[in-house]
This record gives structure tokens, C-alpha cells and sequence, in this order.
């Protein structure tokens, strides 16, 4: 199990659409992509899934994107997310690698530091 990270932003043609919608005064969100959002969970492939999606608040721009956290038993079960969103939403997937010390290994550096003996400077 791989974890990847799936940076996204919406189409040119659904933003337009969003956009069109909210100068009429309609800011809620398509009630198609709202069905869509709620059926990819049920429908990912076995050894797929979604860890979270986050955006920026304020939205997302290029250079701070919208981010869909999913872990994948290989990397092509992330074109389903893709085409999952086809017309809706662009992704560009990143394979991750872990960064810092895992919890386990601070609650084991935590406890060699409590049990090391104190060093006096001379």
C-alpha cells in the first residue's frame, strides 16, 4: 500500500460554470457533482482509499492547490479517481514518502531522553 497525494483544481469548463451560476445569485454546489463526490467512496476500486481531500481556505489557486490524500495498492487505481472527476476536476497524482520520525519513533526517542542519565557540563 502506497500513499499518493492528488493535487487538483476544477476544469476551465465547470469553473466557468460555477462562476456563471454564482452571478445569478446560485452559490450552491451542482447537485451532479455533490452525487459524485458521495458515490466515489462506495465505488473505489479493492485496495483504494480516500484518506481525506483538503483545500486552502479561500480556494484553490496554482500555486496552493486542492489535495486528495488516497492510498493505492499500485498507482493506477488513481486514474479511476481521474476519471472518476473527468470534466469536473483535473488531478495530478504524486507518489509520498514519509517525512520526520513516525509516532512510534518519538514515543521511543521520548522515552530514551526520560530514561537517559543526566549529563552535568564541567
Amino acid at each position: 500500500m502506497s500513499t499518493f497525494i492528488g493535487y487538483f483544481h476544477p476544469t476551465e469548463s465547470h469553473r466557468q460554470a460555477a462562476e456563471a451560476r454564482a452571478m445569478k445569485g446560485d452559490t450552491a454546489w451542482d447537485p451532479k457533482f455533490i452525487q459524485m463526490v458521495v458515490d466515489l467512496p462506495l465505488k473505489l476500486p479493492t485496495g483504494c482509499q480516500m484518506v481525506g481531500t483538503y483545500s486552502p481556505v479561500g480556494g484553490a489557486t496554482d500555486t496552493h492547490p486542492s489535495v486528495c490524500i488516497v492510498e493505492a495498492a499500485d498507482a493506477e487505481q488513481l486514474q479511476f479517481i481521474s476519471n472518476h472527476y473527468a470534466g469536473w476536476l483535473e488531478f495530478s497524482w504524486a507518489p509520498t514518502i514519509p517525512l520526520g520520525a513516525s509516532k512510534n519513533q518519538r514515543e521511543e526517542w521520548r522515552q530514551q531522553l526520560t530514561n537517559a542519565p543526566s549529563q552535568s557540563v564541567r
